[in-house]
């Protein structure tokens, strides 16, 4: 262990190692306090970065502690000596941001039931401290979810802030690294950035990266569904200002990957904050500042309400219907749970309701449409057709009369009143029959028979859980294997992103043919994929002294619970339903039956005049 001195001589020991990093390493330093940490680093640094510690320590105030794990003081490797490390605030009670956008650890590692209204107040939040680097005219240059970690209560705090540019003593101390997949357009060409001044407009494209991850559930706003030919890197598509869910994706031959959230669900002022980050529209200095983002944010908060159906979707007040509700119902996917879900009975008394539903009188099968009974007089022949038949008693080559001009006229006229008897008869059959109301009247039967079944089915869906805990087990083991996380031979972070936004995070996410599907992934690399899997799937481990988990309770309950009042408000509304097909019906015949009397006797008056003709 090497000795190390602070900027005034005094010497400041090491204890316990915390972790360890690409650069250095982060120790307890007990003489100073529990709340600080020193990061050493690996290899002696830089004059250069040494002389950039100095001027962050210099320029660090209050605000900047606040957000960041901003150098307190300088450690030397002798009194006056080089610099080999710094002292930082310890960040204690926070996670990585992407545990928190990934629907899957959010429910593991915060409170399962963190709700929408959570997530935009931590955007908010990352804005903010967004604002406060660069009020301080400072530029975090490599932006990355790694760099941003939130607690239980939305507070955030920046990590790795050594890395950032920094002004200080009048001089910008640049950043020099950087990750493709959060790296602005106009920047994707450099291979390095060595000698490169960033500027907040390169950071407020990371920054609306991490706010679209944030709000729409870990989605890339530049990975989608690319309809064009070869492949589409998700560099390359940044690069060409591919937004895959703007409003013109269309015209970049992009469109978002299936089932994921849209900027639909959010207030127009905050999607088009984001068309302006992503396209063209934002270079060379457009894009949304923090501030920007602030503003907007605060308002969103102000507009959520809470889903009637489920107390843990907030979503904007401004749809007419909660979008997480629609994507369990469409998708399966539950991105919010309350464990306080439920699916207790109420007081629904399913006899009453029914009861009601049967009292309701059938309109009856509809009167049958017939051309006969009419008192009809067949239209007289003309006068030469009258005299030949009287005389010879048929028409005949004979009488030297020819009818094929009159029996031609009044065929026409029977071929036209057959069309509109058809057309009569086919909106009656439609529109004045019962079969609209028996068949509501039938779903409405097989919505109580459901309903009656609910009991019986959410105890074989329990049962379920217990006899499946093994599988349980795995699938939750394997949703704690990350695929970002993990080196899987091929799949680089770009690619590993591009997963992401297709909803794959973890090993129970991966399955062959749905990654066969995406662009760019053939069949090696989704082997690869699949054998990490299975390598996996052979370390687990089961644990029979485990019950069934209360998240996999709650989420059965809660199906349950939204299953159970949706039948109940069929139901309820049954009986005004069967009402209103029947008066329909009834108003149908009404207006219909003069029209069907009309063709009808049109039709018999046709048969009569033709079969005059004989």
């Amino acid at each position: 262990m090497i000795d190390l001195f602070d900027s005034k001589g005094v010497s400041v020991p090491l204890g316990k190692k915390l972790g360890t990093g690409g650069e250095g390493s982060v120790y307890e330093v007990p003489a100073v306090g529990n709340d600080i940490v020193a990061k050493i680093y690996h290899e002696m640094v830089s004059l250069e970065k040494q002389v950039k510690l100095q001027g962050m320590v210099k320029v660090g105030d209050e605000s900047l502690k606040k957000i960041a794990a901003w150098p307190l003081a300088t450690l030397h490797t002798a009194v006056g000596g080089h610099i080999r490390g710094f002292l930082m605030p310890k960040v204690v009670g926070h996670e990585p941001i992407h545990h928190l956008y990934s629907p899957v650890d959010r429910k593991r590692i915060y409170h399962p039931d963190k709700d929408w209204a959570f997530l935009v107040n931590t955007a908010r939040n990352v804005s903010a401290a967004f604002e406060a680097i660069h009020h301080h005219g400072h530029v975090i240059g490599d932006v990355n979810p790694n760099l941003v970690f939130v607690s239980g209560n939305s507070m955030v705090k920046l990590i790795d802030c050594d890395s950032f540019q920094i002004f200080a003593d009048g001089k910008h101390y640049l950043s020099e690294v950087g990750v493709p997949h959060f790296t602005p357009p106009e920047l994707q060409s450099h291979s390095s950035f060595r000698g490169i001044k960033r500027t907040t407009n390169h950071d407020n494209f990371g920054l609306a990266l991490l706010l679209f991850h944030i709000l729409l559930m870990g989605r890339h706003p530049f990975s989608g569904i690319f309809s064009g030919s070869g492949d589409m890197p998700l560099e390359k598509s940044i690069s060409q200002f591919r937004y895959a869910f703007s409003r013109n994706a269309a015209s970049k031959a992009m469109a978002p990957p299936p089932n994921s959230i849209k900027p639909e669900i959010l207030p127009v002022g905050i999607a088009n904050l984001f068309e302006r980050a992503f396209t063209e529209l934002g270079v060379p200095a457009g894009r949304p500042t923090a501030r920007d983002w602030v503003v907007e944010l605060d308002s969103l908060k102000r507009q959520l309400r809470s889903c009637g159906q489920e107390s843990a979707h907030k979503y904007f007040g401004g749809l007419s219907l909660c979008p997480w509700c629609i994507q369990e119902q469409k998708y399966g996917t539950v991105f919010f749970l309350s464990l306080a879900a439920t699916a207790g009975i109420n007081s629904f008394d399913l006899a009453q309701i029914w009861a009601r539903i049967i009292a309701v009188e059938s309109p009856g099968a509809a009167p049958k449409i017939s051309s006969s009974g009419f008192n009809i007089t067949p239209i007289p022949l003309p006068a030469a057709l009258k005299k030949a038949k009287q005389f010879f008693g048929i028409f005949s080559v004979f009488s030297g009369v020819n009818d094929s001009a009159e029996r031609k006229i009044r065929q026409d006229a029977l071929d036209s009143a057959t069309n509109q008897m058809n057309l009569a008869k086919k909106s009656w059959d439609i529109e004045a029959s019962d079969l609209k109301f028996n068949k509501k009247l039938k779903e409405l039967e097989q919505l109580r028979i459901e309903y009656e079944n609910l009991g019986n089915q959410l105890t074989y869906e329990k049962e379920k859980l217990q006899k499946n805990i093994r599988n349980a087990q795995l699938n939750k083991f394997l949703a704690r294997c990350f695929i970002e996380n993990n080196n899987i031979t091929g799949i680089g972070s770009a690619r590993k992103s591009v997963l992401v936004s297709f909803g794959i995070e973890t090993a129970a996410d991966i399955d062959r043919n749905t990654i066969m599907k995406i662009e760019g992934f053939g069949s090696m690399l989704t082997s690869n994929l699949v054998n990490w899997r299975r390598n996996l799937e052979q370390q687990f481990v089961f644990d029979p002294s485990k019950g069934v988990d209360p998240v996999d309770i709650a989420t059965v309950n809660r199906h349950f619970a939204q299953k159970r009042k949706q039948i109940e408000g069929e139901l309820l509304v049954g009986a005004k339903h069967l009402n209103q097909i029947r008066l329909q019906i009834m108003q149908s015949r009404t207006r219909l039956l003069p029209n069907v009397q009309k063709v009808s006797q049109q039709l018999a008056q046709a048969e009569a005049d033709l079969a005059l003709m004989g």
